[in-house]
């Protein structure tokens, strides 16, 4: 067994569970949720003011708003986070590349269609 974790890198189940972050609870997520809402902040904010990842702190948020829900209770959103890449151009290139298949697939079609005719 000793040579099995050693050959894991020496983690012992004990030691990577140690490495897990406590848990947060509904009152102090709440409270980081509001303060990052009043500062106009997003869930990248929130994440790093809790020492969370994006994908922790999502996760989060939506088990605090269910139980507020239930309570009648709905968290405020926060503002939307900037779409990561080129944005527009992005979508600019892949309507480009749409357009210019369609346009030489619509000209050998033609070319297929004209030598038919002419055949």
């Amino acid at each position: 067994l000793t040579t099995l974790i050693d050959f894991f890198g020496g983690f012992a189940m004990s030691d990577s569970t140690k490495a897990k972050a406590d848990a947060i609870s509904a009152p102090v997520f709440t409270k980081a949720l509001l303060e990052t809402h009043a500062d106009d902040g997003t869930i990248a904010d929130l994440a790093e003011k809790l020492n969370r990842s994006i994908e922790q702190t999502r996760a989060k948020r939506n088990s605090v708003a269910a139980q507020l829900k239930e309570r009648g209770v709905e968290l405020p959103s926060l503002r939307r986070m900037a779409r990561s890449g080129h944005g527009g151009a992005g979508y600019d290139q892949s309507a480009d590349m749409v357009s210019q298949y369609m346009s030489d697939l619509s000209q050998e079609t033609d070319e297929v269609a004209t030598s038919e005719v002419e055949g």
